[in-house]
């Protein structure tokens, strides 16, 4: 199943997340595992829980930091794959505020666990921007007010310094590395609630194939809320980013894979048995053959490669790895297995 982990904002609490971000119908309903996690007081902070976003401290703002909250996701995705059969091609992120700043963080610093983000009234920090590295499509949903007094919809410099970017220049980061078409779909959404001061425009950038997109919700009038819970009622956040990145994986939007493979059915290829502790066999039909793979744990981390691979059958000795589940991946896709 899916993975979905909602972060709170700066000084909250899970509890508190869960009370304006309540997914559990959704999660029973649409079978997927929903997590809220909880940060850690931080000792050089007066025992705040913040997202820790900047491990070194080099912003004039920041103090190093005591823990690394990146490290504890990527555990926490781990133990979620290794307890619960997640698909780890499928794990997705959210947050609010500074949770919506760590979200980006994620998407940037630990892109070989995390699927796709939404990130409700935060822009990007200044290092999140600056040292953003993907290596899959990143689907990625934004909802931030134009009014928002504590993430400025045009960012924030102080005394020479940025400390985050606008919402253009943040939307314009993932345009450029998701390779998006410059022009968006504009839709102005229902002001269902005319009585919230608030109306919502969606802006949607897609690729030439709509197989990998960006959308951001402009709530003009909105302040640091999150809409459906609290501030504009137009719209309700949690289902939004949910009905967005849940029909994308790792390789782009799912219905593009699978008319690709339904168009021909040479891409079609099979790893067995499953589960495994031995050998695995990877049978590829007719058509180009790759030539190459890679098998990932369940921490995303490469736990073995091989190039120049020949033939339409491979017997892989799979003997060193771990027991848990694995993925492996070639020019075909990422398919998953268990050794036991």
């Amino acid at each position: 199943m899916p993975l979905v982990l909602c972060f709170h904002g700066g000084s909250g609490t899970a509890n508190e997340q869960l009370g304006i971000g309540d997914l559990r119908d959704k999660a029973d309903s649409e079978r997927f595992v929903l997590v809220y996690p909880q940060a850690l007081p931080d000792p050089d902070d007066g025992g705040s829980t913040n997202w820790q976003v900047v491990e070194s401290g080099e912003l004039p703002f920041t103090s190093p930091n005591p823990h690394s909250d990146i490290d504890f996701t990527s555990a926490l995705i781990a133990e979620m794959g290794s307890e619960h059969s997640i698909d780890l091609t499928r794990v997705y992120a959210m947050g609010y505020s500074n949770g919506g700043g760590f979200v980006y963080d994620l998407a940037c610093r630990l892109n070989n666990q995390i699927t796709g983000i939404g990130a409700v009234a935060r822009t990007m920090y200044a290092e999140s921007y600056a040292n953003c590295a993907t290596s899959h499509p990143t689907p990625v949903v934004t909802i931030l007010g134009t009014n928002d007094f504590i993430s400025n919809y045009d960012g924030i410099t102080y005394q020479g310094t940025l400390y985050y970017h606008s919402s253009d220049e943040g939307n314009a980061l993932w345009i450029e590395s998701n390779g998006l078409l410059d022009d968006p779909e504009v839709t102005a959404m229902p002001n269902l609630s005319t009585s919230d001061g608030s109306s919502v425009e969606q802006y949607r950038w897609a690729d030439a194939e709509d197989c990998i997109e960006l959308t951001h919700y402009k709530v003009n009038g909105g302040d640091h809320d999150w809409p459906g819970a609290f501030g504009n009622m137009d719209i309700v956040s949690h289902e939004i980013i949910w009905d967005h990145l849940k029909a994308f994986n790792m390789e782009g939007r799912m219905s593009c894979a699978t008319s690709r493979i339904n168009d021909r059915e040479t891409q079609e290829w099979k790893v067995s048995p499953n589960p495994t502790s031995m050998a695995l066999n990877v049978t590829f039909g007719e058509g180009e053959t790759p030539d190459w793979f890679q098998i990932f744990d369940v921490r995303g981390q490469v736990c073995m490669e091989r190039r120049s691979v020949q033939g339409t059958h491979w017997t892989i000795d799979i003997t060193g790895l771990k027991p848990g589940l694995h993925l492996i991946r070639t020019a075909r896709g990422t398919q998953s297995f268990v050794v036991r």
